[in-house]
Formats: structure tokens, C-alpha cells, sequence
């Protein structure tokens, strides 16, 4: 299955490079089914994220407890020390099921979308980017 890459508006006062407009990233939308209501979600496809990663409000709106999950401290690119919960969801990505262990975060506040990363995504799906054609391509593996 194949997701364009999302273009973000680059600000002009904080640019290195001013003809610029827009940044290319590869952000797709997940959706998530509960008995409440289904919601979607936008995540980043990260190959230099060691987890998946969500917004504590993500798993709160799925009904987790967010801290009796399993406990990690993970640094960003800030450096700074940062707590996630892991548990295991289930979401949707193109109308395929995936589960995976994800952690939720409450210190993700400041960014604006999920990572998909190593564990629990790219060892499951054959992830091929094409930033020259803004395009994504996403194959499951076969079990």
C-alpha cells in the first residue's frame, strides 16, 4: 500500500534555507477501533526511533492505564531523560490490523504526531521510501 508524505510549512523566521516553503516528511494516518468509537491518528514512519512511540492522551482515549504499563526512560533529541508505558494495542494502518507494544508518553506533548519505529513496526512491514515521488510504501511481512 502507498501513503504520500505530508508536507509541513516551514517557519521563515527560523529557516536555513529561505526559498524553502515546505518540508517533506513521511507522517501516515493509523486508526485505532474501540467500542467507544473508532479515531485516527498520525505517525511519523521512523527508522531512527527504537519504538513506537504515541501521546499518553492516545492511550488514554484507548482506556490504559498508562503507568502500569512497563516502564522506559528514553532520551530524544533534546537529550533529556523521558518516561514511556508500554502496552500493547492493536491499530489499523491502510485497513490492515497490526499489533505491537507501543509506549505512550506523556513528554511528547511538544510534537505533533506518533513515531512507527524499529520494534514493533519495521520488524514487521517492508517500508520503502520515495521522497523524490513523496511517496511511502508499506508491505506487510508474511508470517
Amino acid at each position: 500500500m502507498n501513503f504520500k508524505y505530508k508536507k509541513f510549512p516551514t517557519d521563515p523566521e527560523n529557516n536555513p534555507f529561505p526559498n524553502k516553503k515546505s518540508s517533506l516528511r513521511p507522517v501516515i494516518q493509523i486508526d485505532f477501533v474501540t467500542p467507544t468509537g473508532n479515531f485516527h491518528y498520525f505517525v511519523l514512519v521512523d527508522s531512527g526511533a527504537d519504538y513506537c512511540m504515541f501521546h499518553a492522551k492516545i492511550g488514554e482515549m484507548l482506556g490504559l492505564d498508562i503507568k502500569s504499563g512497563k516502564p522506559l526512560t528514553f532520551f530524544g533529541t533534546s537529550g533529556e531523560p523521558q518516561k514511556a508505558y508500554f502496552h500493547k494495542v492493536t491499530f489499523r494502518v491502510g485497513g490492515i490490523e497490526h499489533t505491537c507494544e507501543a509506549g505512550f508518553s506523556y513528554d511528547m506533548e511538544k510534537l505533533p504526531y506518533g513515531l512507527l519505529g524499529q520494534d514493533g513496526f519495521f520488524d514487521k512491514w517492508i517500508i520503502k521510501f520515495e521522497h523524490h515521488k513523496e511517496n511511502i510504501e508499506l508491505k506487510e511481512l508474511s508470517h
